[in-house]
């Protein structure tokens, strides 16, 4: 390859991998005064872009907290939908659990965003930004190390990049290929279930409930979007999940009524489906030589609870207190010291978040009679019990956990202006 087609840059921190973690990292970084680079294999508009598909992803309390923190709340407000009450229900059981805002003094427990929605706006947002710069389609081929910096080459198109960072994050999935070439190992554990994806239109208007029922078959989540449209997450065996994907709408929409019931009136119509496996991937390690793995590349969750990317923003929220203090004390920022410490402060919000999804995932999929009726008494007495709601209801908005800077509303723009 000519030499002139070689471009070589220096950046603070490149992030590989452009879905939600992906960008909104690389934008919230970017109020630091950091130099940011951004690197995504697929257009995030495009048909083939996994990151930005129909899902819909609930946002917690905290998590909106830090969107309104980084000045991206007001753009992306319009297309969400509040969640102002919860229904948990075991099917076949009477034992329910029942949420509303109005009992916690909050304008809704939750927002519901589509990715294919979202997506896209953060990526205009962060193309305007001149500390930005996005390498988009372009793949890493290459990973060197050195003791004050990590080098990537990319190839985008007819074209080689050199990039020299100080800190590289690998926002890059589940299976991430910058924690294979860091020798990062980690450990799976198959759920033995697929989750069937779509958006379905019901009779009723949903009037912002969301619904988590549990089944033999696995669980099944209907969150609100516009007034007769719900997000479906329902997870299913693989066998299961090969039916289900193979049915007419209309028998999708009858097979889905028969498990869900009947409380948001008729499943009029369902929406192209897709699907996807559930498992539990933890890393063993979390950074490796100034590479540091954030979102699914470091933990990808069963759905079950809806926190795998309310995680993420936690986890990007926390790394931006170390960054500051970092940058405070003028050490440096992809060093040991500076990366242990944010995985240190991160332990306890991974250990209870991952022990809770993955407890909730294997207490609803099992059928053993005993256990069925444990769990169908303990939602009875929980919808009795206002102080264990609270509790759940916390947990929901991501208000039972420490809190960082830009959760507790403080923006990286009144930090900059304070150390000026």
């Amino acid at each position: 390859m000519a030499e002139s087609q070689i471009s070589q840059t220096q950046f603070d921190i490149t992030i590989v991998g452009g879905g939600m973690v992906g960008a909104t990292a690389a934008f919230c970084f970017s109020q630091l005064g950091l130099k940011v680079a951004l690197i995504e294999a697929i257009e995030p508009n495009g048909e083939d872009s996994s990151s930005f598909d129909s899902r819909a992803v609930a946002l917690s309390a905290s998590s909106i907290k830090i969107f309104e923190s980084l000045g991206l709340w007001p753009l992306i407000r319009s297309l969400a939908c509040p969640i102002n009450h919860i229904h948990v229900s075991d099917r076949g059981n009477p034992g329910f659990t029942r949420l509303h805002a109005v009992d916690y003094a909050v304008d809704a427990l939750g927002q519901v965003i589509t990715l294919e929605q979202v997506g896209p706006v953060i990526w205009q947002t962060i193309k305007k930004q001149k500390s930005i710069t996005t390498y988009c389609p372009a793949k890493v081929q290459a990973v060197n190390h050195y003791n004050d910096w990590c080098e990537l080459t990319l190839s985008q198109q007819d074209k080689v990049s050199i990039i020299q960072s100080r800190l590289v994050i690998a926002a890059d999935g589940t299976f991430s290929q910058l924690a294979a070439a860091s020798d990062i190992e980690v450990a799976r554990t198959s759920y033995q279930q697929h989750a069937v994806i779509a958006n379905i239109q019901t009779q009723k208007n949903h009037e912002n409930w969301a619904y988590e029922r549990f089944t033999a078959q696995g669980p099944i989540a209907l969150l609100p979007l516009s007034r007769h449209q719900m997000g479906l997450v329902w997870c299913q065996s693989e066998a299961e999940k090969e039916t289900t994907l193979g049915l007419a709408d209309e028998a999708f929409c009858q097979a889905l009524q028969k498990a869900f019931g009947y409380r948001l009136g008729k499943i009029e119509k369902v929406s192209r489906r897709s699907d996807y496996p559930l498992s539990l991937h933890l890393a063993e390690r979390h950074f490796e030589q100034r590479i540091l793995l954030m979102g699914n590349a470091a933990h990808t969750l069963h759905p079950i609870a809806g926190q795998g990317f309310n995680l993420g923003l936690r986890d990007i929220a926390a790394l931006n207190d170390c960054l500051i203090s970092a940058i405070e004390n003028d050490q440096d920022i992809g060093s040991k010291a500076t990366l242990a410490g944010y995985v240190d402060s991160r332990q306890q919000d991974w250990q209870q978040t991952v022990l809770a999804t993955d407890s909730l995932t294997r207490v609803f999929s099992n059928d053993f009679l005993p256990l069925v009726m444990l769990r169908n008494k303990a939602m009875s007495c929980l919808n009795l019990l206002p102080f264990a709601k609270r509790q759940l209801a916390d947990a929901a908005m991501g208000r039972n956990l420490k809190s960082s800077r830009l959760a507790c509303g403080i923006s990286n723009k009144s930090m900059i202006k304070e150390a000026s």
